[in-house]
């Protein structure tokens, strides 16, 4: 009887993380092996076409245990990065927002308008690295614009 309550728990968990899961996925695949705290959540979803448009992006972040040696706390070298990836043989648009230093905790919103090189089937990647180590990764796969 207790192997089975596990077992039924173990796959409610499971099904429990996929469905939390289902919009965003995390850099593991790009070989980046970051698990810190970083939660992104922006609107319109997707993304507005490319032109004058700004998306609004709401990024949290934690260092968790990765600054131990600055006191657990984010050093001046902090920062959030937003990758735009679609186009395998053009422009790639990239944005860097620094991290508020001194804090274990984050919080920041950013307005970006899509770049005329950024195709319709894209992945937004939000990376934040302090001190050249990543703390977090996230990124969200569509294959549509908002008009």
């Amino acid at each position: 009887m207790n192997k089975n309550f596990s077992f039924i728990f173990l796959l409610l968990a499971m099904f429990s993380m996929v469905k939390a899961n289902d919009n965003w996925e995390n850099c593991f695949t790009e070989g980046i092996n970051a698990t810190g705290i970083l939660d992104v959540q922006f609107d319109p979803d997707p993304i507005f076409a490319p032109g004058p448009k700004v998306t609004t992006f709401k990024i949290k972040g934690d260092i968790g245990n990765f600054g131990a040696e600055h006191g657990n706390v984010f050093s001046n070298y902090a920062a959030v990065t937003v990758d735009y990836v679609s186009n395998p043989e053009g422009n790639n648009p990239a944005y860097l927002f620094p991290v508020q230093p001194g804090q274990k905790q984050f919080e920041m919103e950013v307005d970006i308008a899509t770049h005329s090189s950024v195709l319709q089937n894209h992945v937004l990647r939000f990376k934040l690295s302090d001190l050249g180590e990543d703390i977090g990764c996230v990124r969200f796969k569509r294959n549509a614009f908002t008009p």
